[in-house]
Order: C-alpha cells, then structure tokens, then sequence
C-alpha cells in the first residue's frame, strides 16, 4: 500500500467513525436520560450496603448542565475524530518528523500520564470501598462526568498520536497496528459518554455497551503496541525483547488482578502507565536507538520498504 493509498484508507475510516459517533450522540443520546440523584449529609452518613443500594450506577447530578453544553461537546468530539486522520497523515506520513511534531506529541504523552493518574486517586464515597481496590474509573464519572471525558480524551489522544510516533520514528507502517489503535482509540469516545451503570443494569444496552467499548480500548489500544515491539523483536533487538517480555506480563498481571481483586482505577492504570513509560522511551530518548536509522536520516527507499513489511 503507498502512502497516498494508505492515507485514503485511513481516512475514510476515521469518517466513518466520526459520522457514526455524531450520529448516535445526536440522534439516541440526546434523549437518553441517565438516572441522576444529589446525596445529601443523611445519605453520605448510610451504611455501605444502604447506600450502595441508593446511589450505584447512579450519576451525583445531570450529566449536562445544558443543552448548550451537551451540544458543544458533541461537536467538539465529533471534529476530534475528523482530526484523527490529520494525525496519521502529519505524523506517520510526514517526510520527517518536525520539532513541532515531536513537541505536540511529548506534551500530550505528559498530560495523559499525569491527567490519569490525578483522576485515579479523586474522592469517592468510602461506602463504596478502598480507593486502590475498589473504586472505577467509570465509577469516578459518576461523580465527576466531566472529568471523566476529559481522561478519554487525553488517554486516547496520547496513545494514538505517540503509537504513531513510535511507527515513523522507527520507519514502521504496519496496517494492523494503525487499523487497531485507530479503532481502540476511537472506543473509549463511547465509554465516557455511558458511565457506569451499576450492578442492577449489568445485562443492559447502556452497561454493555459501556463494558465492551472500555476493553476495545484496553485491548486494541495496547495491541497497537505489542503489534510493533512483536515487529522489533523479530529482528532480535534484545532491548524490545526485555521490553515486550515486561509490556506483556504486565497485561497479564492486570488481568490477573482484575480476577483476583476486582477492577479499580489502580489496577486500570497499570497498563496505561507502562505504556507511557514505554513510549517516552522509545519515542523521546536515546536508549532504543542504537544501531539503527532515525527518520530525520530515512531516504523515500526506506520508507516504501517499511510501506511493503
């Protein structure tokens, strides 16, 4: 696939996902009324099992404050989306990769990191349990909806744009790992705006929906990245290999946590904090770079035999 071809499939699909996505958000959310209560004094002093029965999967006020508010978030992700394949064009498809580029992408790689973990550690109601073992990131949207859709954003922004940093620093095109990120990152758009919805509404559209989109994003968003350490380690860089073995055990340390524990945003940032980890490294150091071609060095012949891997 050349690069103008590339380009065209990549975009057509980040149209279909921001059509989509404008359409559902106008059309079907407009009207969903998500149950909202305000606990008062009385209600935060309930004993867990009392109030866990009143306030589970239930938001702490409206979700918007206005239909001005709620239309201005609707247009403003939507021109997201559409601005995903502007990305991909400016960033995996550049002739080399700028100072602006570069900036952008280290800036946004810092925000999600540190925006994401602030979120994490927000106040919740002790009835609900301990903060590290207990407590969701969907289940602190509730509480605060719009800080919760600003960790989307910034969590699929980050790892979108730094995957593909990773890809063309690294002079590595890989459909799958585009085609994958892309359709992860675009998930979590769907996940922030359905929070969690409690245990009683487990096997509902809404619960569902809420679910499957978060693990898209976990798993599609993380396999963009195994894609391309797999990728390393098949030219026996020793370095990807140690880094693929940790990045791995990793995953699979969540999932075992997730059994054993319970999910909590503790445990769902683990990943997100490797993989940040991970590619600070690989895109803004030096300690990967040995023995091999950055793309300020990389020549067009370079390019289309990464295009043809």
């Amino acid at each position: 696939m050349n690069d103008k071809k590339g380009m065209h499939v990549y975009t057509g699909l980040w149209a279909i996902i921001a059509v989509a996505y404008g359409l559902w958000m106008s059309v079907f959310m407009r009207w969903d009324q998500y149950p909202y209560i305000v606990p008062t004094d009385a209600d935060m002093a309930l004993p867990s099992e009392a109030f866990i029965e009143k306030f589970d999967g239930m938001l702490y006020g409206p979700m918007y404050p206005n239909a001005a508010a709620f239309w201005l978030w609707v247009i403003g992700s939507t021109a997201l989306l559409f601005l995903y394949a502007f990305f991909i064009r400016k960033i995996l498809f550049a002739e080399k990769l700028s100072k602006a580029t570069t900036v952008f992408c280290a800036v946004n790689l810092l925000a999600g990191c540190a925006f994401i973990t602030w979120y994490g550690f927000l106040s919740f109601p002790a009835q609900f349990g301990n903060i590290l073992t207990d407590v969701t990131a969907s289940m602190l949207g509730l509480r605060y909806p719009w800080y919760f859709k600003i960790w989307g954003v910034l969590a699929s922004l980050s790892i979108f744009t730094n995957t593909l940093y990773m890809y063309r620093k690294n002079n590595y095109r890989g459909k799958a790992g585009v085609v994958v990120t892309s359709l992860g990152c675009a998930a979590i758009f769907v996940t922030v705006n359905v929070p969690s919805a409690g245990l009683d509404l487990v096997m509902t559209a809404r619960c569902l929906g809420h679910w499957a989109t978060a693990l898209i994003f976990a798993f599609l968003g993380a396999a963009g990245v195994v894609i391309f350490l797999f990728h390393k380690c098949r030219e026996k860089d020793k370095k990807y290999i140690v880094a693929t073995v940790i990045f791995v055990a990793v995953l699979a340390l969540m999932l075992v946590l997730l059994v054993t524990v319970g999910k909590s945003a503790f445990i769902e940032n683990l990943p997100m904090w490797v993989a940040y980890a991970l590619l600070f490294i690989v895109n803004f150091t030096s300690f990967f770079d040995k023995n091999q071609k950055t793309d300020t060095a990389s020549t067009a012949a370079e390019r289309e035999k990464a295009v043809a891997k």
